[in-house]
């Protein structure tokens, strides 16, 4: 919860859920540009509910996956790329880290909006 806050004062907008298997399900039903995943998760974990996004029949597989974790371990960062997650955060206080990263898609976006307009 304080994470959402601390991306929605930065004017994120956040739809957050709890496992897995929510992240999965609340993919089917809207679309969206980033998914910002916790690594250890009930239920189903970071790595499996990856792999099923990928998995997906539609253009939602493709959806970006920030992996974010408090794991400094490489065979963590290894699993993680390997199950699809295009980003490896390590979680801290201030999350800059994470932050810059949601820039670099935000600029990937701002991009392709302005390819379809010209």
């Amino acid at each position: 919860m304080i994470l959402s806050r601390h991306l929605e004062s930065q004017g994120y907008q956040v739809d957050a859920v709890t496992t897995g298997l929510e992240a999965i399900e609340e993919l089917s039903k809207a679309d969206y540009n980033v998914i910002i995943m916790d690594v250890y998760l009930p239920q189903m974990n970071g790595y499996e509910a990856a792999m099923r996004i990928r998995e997906l029949g539609s253009n939602k597989a493709n959806t970006p996956i920030i992996a974010l974790t408090s794991s400094t371990n490489e065979r963590d960062k290894k699993i993680c790329l390997e199950a699809g997650m295009n980003d490896y955060i390590i979680k801290s206080d201030e999350n800059d880290d994470l932050f810059n990263c949601l820039e670099g898609y935000q600029q990937k976006l701002l991009a392709q909006s302005n390819k379809k307009i010209s």
